[in-house]
């Protein structure tokens, strides 16, 4: 079955052709499509701008990370820098770097074992 809609127009259109109603409603379905287009851009510009903002704050977090890198090697290079004075005293004890004559020496003959040492 079929079911009659009943519609009413409003006072503006009562005395017009259905030629102007017709040229109305699709100027008014244009300037809807134009404006649902303008919106879908906008959104697009947003997301955009979203995706700017991110890089953005990727590339802040990445300088201060290098930044923070140089001030701890700037710090290391402090650290390395300063000098302390230590307190020295020279030995007067003279004595000879070498083995004196007076210790004996005893000569051993024998093979070494091909084997090493650890097993």
């Amino acid at each position: 079955m079929a079911k009659i809609i009943e519609v009413t127009l409003p006072d503006e259109y009562k005395n017009k052709n259905k030629y102007e109603i017709y040229t109305h409603l699709e100027q008014v379905a244009t300037y809807a499509h134009n404006l649902k287009q303008d919106i879908e851009d906008l959104k697009g510009e947003i997301k955009l701008r979203d995706a700017q903002l991110q890089k953005q704050r990727s590339d802040i977090l990445q300088l201060k990370s290098l930044i923070g890198h140089q001030k701890i090697e700037i710090t290391d290079l402090k650290l390395q820098s300063e000098v302390e004075e230590a307190e020295w005293s020279e030995v007067t004890n003279k004595v000879p770097n070498f083995l004196p004559n007076q210790l004996p020496f005893e000569e051993v003959k024998g093979n070494l074992p091909n084997e090493p040492l650890g097993k």
